[in-house]
């Protein structure tokens, strides 16, 4: 039996990150506060762009290898004020994400969507919130 035990892995030239052979990790993940237009934290991300109301472009400092073989996940905070109320409430659909469907694959970026949705007496819309959440799993270029 062996024990290997160490505080810090790089790549052989000391200074990179070591490449994950035959694994899966998160290769790009962005938290941001549309409200406030600022981005509290973000992997791999050179730039976001704020698009219009619950419309996000997150751009890619390392691009991913494939337009189409990746895997996109969203999620959001449904709270326009940090926690202290629910921003879509009973009288909506409650607050949904998604990647966008007006917008191609890319292997440079991802264009995501906050929103709240719809209910029998209300229609769903477009939203900013607290927390907009996208991450992407799949291999770089």
């Amino acid at each position: 039996m062996s024990e290997l035990r160490a505080d810090t892995i790089t790549a052989s030239n000391g200074t990179g990150p070591v490449t994950l052979t035959k694994q899966q990790a998160v290769k790009h993940w962005v938290n941001y506060d549309s409200v406030n237009q600022t981005t509290d934290g973000s992997f791999n991300q050179s730039t976001l762009t704020d698009n219009a109301e619950g419309d996000f472009t997150s751009n890619y400092t390392n691009n991913i290898s494939s337009a189409a073989d990746k895997c996109i996940l969203t999620n959001s905070w449904n709270t326009r004020d940090d926690g202290g109320s629910d921003n879509s409430g009973q009288s909506r659909g409650g607050s949904v994400t998604s990647q966008a469907g007006d917008s191609a694959n890319a292997t440079t970026n991802i264009n995501f969507h906050t929103f709240f949705g719809s209910n029998a007496a209300n229609d769903g819309a477009f939203e900013d919130m607290s927390g907009s959440y996208c991450m992407t799993l799949g291999d770089l270029a």
